[in-house]
């Protein structure tokens, strides 16, 4: 019995001698300089550019309107009755709260364009990406900006979900990860994960 074991054990050991190691690869990428390089980023940048510089010039007139006006009520103030001069400050007040909300909305606006504008570029950066990662055989492609995982090969890794399932109580396991539910990190325009 001991003989037979003692076999197996060599048999066994020396089929794993006869297969060469494989060795892991991995692709490494700087995804926010190489997103800021592509062409359709610069042409959304200057875009934006232009976008920030029409409300930039409605902000100076308002600014200046205001000041015009100001300037105008301090000058005045000392001869106008008690009344005219509250309705004046209301005034000031009423058009300094609404530059200061135009100001915010502006900014709202120039980040919900910015994201529309530049989302569909990173989607383009991570598909390509994701292509390569499959072309060239790697594992998965690290975003050395952020330390993101960003792309994952599948067909090279293993889905341990039903193993972990099992070990932690949880009872059902509906199968495989789909596609949607991929283990890829996004990452923002700040290279933050998402």
């Amino acid at each position: 019995m001991k003989t037979l074991r003692t076999l197996l054990t060599v048999a066994f050991l020396s089929v794993f001698t006869l297969i060469p190691a494989q060795e892991g690869m991995f692709g490494y990428i700087d995804f926010n300089n190489t997103l800021k390089h592509m062409p359709d980023y610069v042409d959304a940048e200057q875009k934006l550019k232009k976008i920030q510089s029409d409300y930039k010039e409605e902000i100076e007139r308002s600014k200046r309107e205001f000041e015009r006006q100001y300037i105008n009520f301090i000058l005045e103030q000392d001869h106008l009755s008690p009344t005219i001069v509250a309705k004046r400050q209301k005034e000031l007040q009423l058009l300094m709260d609404n530059n200061v909300e135009f100001r915010d909305k502006v900014q709202s606006e120039l980040e919900t364009k910015r994201d529309s504008l530049l989302n569909p570029i990173k989607i383009k950066l991570l598909e390509v990406i994701s292509k390569v990662c499959t072309e060239q055989n790697l594992d998965y492609v690290i975003d050395i900006g952020s330390g993101a995982y960003i792309s994952i090969n599948q067909t090279k890794g293993v889905d341990i979900s039903a193993s972990v399932y099992g070990l932690v109580g949880i009872e059902r396991y509906s199968g495989r990860v789909t596609e949607s539910s991929q283990p890829i990190i996004k990452i923002d325009a700040q290279g933050a994960r998402k």
